[in-house]
């Protein structure tokens, strides 16, 4: 196969690989000549992409194939029997039906990625796939499986591959091939491959941070492969992979010191000596386990073998074993986290703990702990919860607002309720309650009440002398109100006359024993056919006017 990867021709033009027209099963392979980690395979299709695909790896460098993903725009159709969702085993083939369509018609991409970090990093995941505009990333290791042990034989056979190979086995043909089932019809139809990226890195079995060619192997004829050969046992232990995410425990306490990164002295004797096992028959001391801790451990490390990090710190999960910032400070607020600012040092999924996660006091939330939650205020050093409740009167908050101010505690009240916990009605309002307001207005009479500020439990005005009523609106019985523009003449102020009494005399009521039922002094007697006249020298202007006249008959 030519022109695979990306090339430019003399004129600077993209070229690119096509098939044969016509032909649906075509087989692009590449040999890498060595062991490798597989970490992704990015495909550019100058075309359709491929209707059905699938990608293979061998790892004895092409005697056998194992299926990596199938991927089809019909799984059922095309590879029935093949599962298309995960069910959470790390080495599952599944069908991917995703990225098989026909769109894009060019520069479509298929993106595999196969991703284990160092020792001290993440792991990828199995089925996670993460669009990128077009791109689409495979990860073998999901997030959500968790693995005990990247460096396990079941991952390490799962990442090694020697050859890989993409079978395109079927062409997208827009439906012509229904209208016309003559072969000349998929003539114009082919595969075209505009780029391919290979990706990965070679073996280092955990004990380094990158590779390099043993002594006087051969230089390699791929860039960055090492042909590894197992090197004798050291330090009185065989050869074996390196343990996860902390050091494997050696056979000798003085190898423990010196292969812990973070120690500073080599060893000191505990002060009680572990006893030491039998010897197995046939085998040496190398292969005991002796007692001992390392001492004067760097890099905010601590533990026997400086494999632990110190409180307020935990172990970076994108960071090597070997850095010394593989242990990073806590970044929790100490007023609102336990323990004065400590997080989680290491991730451990049973216990619920994820490195760096900061724990939080009963009433704080946030992911440094440093606000209070939904529904509390004041963020307190001193404070057992972190922060109080809010108290507000549900009837005179607002609906759908905050509670409460997160830092004074001042509750978010209705138009006319106030208070720190909008409890009490503003003046001249009253009745707490659910209503829009919060409360309603209390409406005094103007001419009734002293004022308009009214009892705010049961609304009740403040009224003058012989008025009654909620709101003062009402005359006491026996009193009426008049308009404020009148005027009120006395009869007994008047002028009498008639055919045999021109002057009547006054007439003073005593209100002693009765209702009082006259203005002024009293009444004026006026007897049958007999008058009064009354001097109206007040009115400013002529106008319109109502006569009342009050009698009482005798």
């Amino acid at each position: 196969i030519e022109n695979v990867i990306y090339l430019s021709s003399p004129h600077d033009q993209r070229t690119w690989w096509q098939s044969e027209n016509g032909v649906e099963h075509v087989s692009i392979r590449l040999d890498l000549e060595g062991e490798f980690h597989f970490t992704h395979l990015i495909m550019k299709f100058k075309t359709f992409r491929p209707a059905a695909m699938l990608v293979e790896r061998s790892a004895d460098f092409g005697h056998t194939w194992k299926v990596y993903r199938y991927f089809a725009y019909n799984c059922s159709k095309l590879f029935p029997g093949v599962p298309t969702h995960p069910s959470g085993r790390v080495d599952e083939v599944l069908c991917d039906q995703r990225y098989s369509e026909i769109e894009p018609s060019s520069h479509g991409e298929v993106r595999r990625d196969r991703v284990v970090q160092s020792r001290a990093g993440g792991l990828g995941g199995i089925g996670s796939l993460i669009p990128s505009l077009s791109q689409v990333i495979f990860k073998v290791l999901d997030p959500s499986i968790p693995v005990a042990d990247p460096y396990s034989p079941e991952i390490q056979e799962l990442l090694r591959v020697t050859n890989l190979r993409v079978n395109l086995t079927k062409l997208h043909t827009l439906g012509d091939n229904l209208l016309d089932s003559r072969w000349e019809v998929l003539q114009k139809y082919y595969y075209a491959v505009d780029e391919l990226v290979l990706r990965g890195s070679c073996f280092c079995h955990g004990h380094a941070a990158h590779c390099a060619p043993a002594p006087g192997a051969p230089t390699p004829s791929v860039p960055g492969m090492v042909r590894h050969t197992h090197p004798p046992a050291r330090h009185g232990a065989p050869w074996d992979p390196a343990a996860t995410l902390s050091w494997a425990l050696p056979p000798d306490p003085r190898a423990l010191c010196l292969r812990a990164p973070h120690a500073g002295a080599e060893l000191r004797a505990l002060r009680r000596l572990l006893p030491r096992p039998a010897l197995a028959p046939g085998r040496g001391l190398q292969h005991q386990r002796l007692g001992g801790v390392c001492d004067d451990c760097q890099h905010n490390t601590m533990g026997r073998r400086c494999h632990l990090c110190k409180p307020f710190y935990y172990r970076h999960p994108r960071s090597d074993i070997r850095s010394p910032t593989a242990c990073a400070p806590c970044d929790c607020d100490p007023a609102g986290s336990l323990d004065g600012g400590a997080c989680d040092g290491h991730t451990d999924v049973a216990l619920g703990m994820i490195a760096g996660q900061c724990r939080c006091k009963e009433n704080v939330a946030g992911p440094r702990c440093d606000r209070c939650r939904h529904g509390a205020y004041g963020l307190s050093h001193g404070d057992p919860q972190g922060c109080q409740p809010c108290r507000c009167d549900p009837r005179g908050t607002v609906v759908g607002s905050s509670p409460c101010d997160p830092i004074s505690g001042d509750c978010y009240c209705k138009r006319f309720v106030t208070g720190r916990s909008c409890s009490q009605c503003v003046p001249e309002f009253w009745g707490l309650s659910y209503d829009l307001g919060g409360c309603r207005p209390c409406a005094c009479d103007f001419g009734g009440a002293y004022n308009n500020r009214c009892s705010m439990e049961d609304g009740a005005c403040p009224c003058r002398p012989h008025i009654m009523g909620r709101q003062c609106d009402q005359v006491e019985p026996g009193f009426f109100c008049a308009p404020l523009d009148y005027y009120t003449y006395e009869a007994e102020r008047a002028t009498g006359h008639g055919p045999s009494h021109p002057q009547l005399p006054e007439v003073v009521r005593d209100g002693a024993g009765r209702m009082v039922t006259w203005t002024g002094s009293g009444f004026a007697r006026v007897r049958d056919g007999a008058g009064l006249t009354f001097r109206v020298d007040n009115v400013p202007y002529p106008m319109d006017y109502e006569l009342l006249l009050r009698y009482e008959p005798e």
